[in-house]
């Protein structure tokens, strides 16, 4: 049985912003670290990546008070796909990102190395989701800045 997003009717959940601010912190970063590469490795990259994915998405729930029922990127899409539409593009990557990091399942634990030519999609996956908050948090993300 599938189980629903949690929905909070009295309004957002306390520290949306901060989840919002987190976002654009590992987004920041993210991009900075391509050049890095003696430091970030596209690994250490796409964990950046899925970290400000997770962030974003949580901002968007909280702010609706709503919280998602897991943290992984296929549970995080699933429930955001509740919510509103996803592009197919984003959700391939996000899959991906969990296909790689298989890190909630203590009998199929997975973690396998992103390449380089991986890195380019996974910033780009994170820009979208990015895209995502700050529409879906209109200009009430503005003050989450300053």
């Amino acid at each position: 049985m599938k189980q629903q997003i949690s929905s909070g009717s009295y309004g957002p959940v306390e520290g949306w912003e901060e989840k919002y601010s987190s976002g654009n912190g590992y987004r920041k970063t993210a991009h900075n670290a391509q050049n890095r590469t003696a430091v970030f490795t596209p690994s250490i990259i796409r964990n950046i990546c899925a970290m400000g994915i997770e962030a974003y998405f949580m901002a968007v729930f909280m702010h609706r008070g709503l919280l998602p029922r897991n943290h992984t990127m296929q549970d995080l899409l699933e429930d955001a796909e509740k919510l509103f539409s996803i592009e197919p593009g984003l959700k391939k990557t996000m899959l991906k990102i969990d296909d790689q990091m298989q890190l909630c399942s203590l009998e199929n634990f997975k973690l396998t190395d992103a390449s380089p030519c991986d890195v380019p999609e996974f910033l780009k996956a994170l820009d979208d989701v990015a895209a995502v908050a700050d529409r879906e948090l209109g200009n009430e993300r503005e003050t989450a800045n300053t």
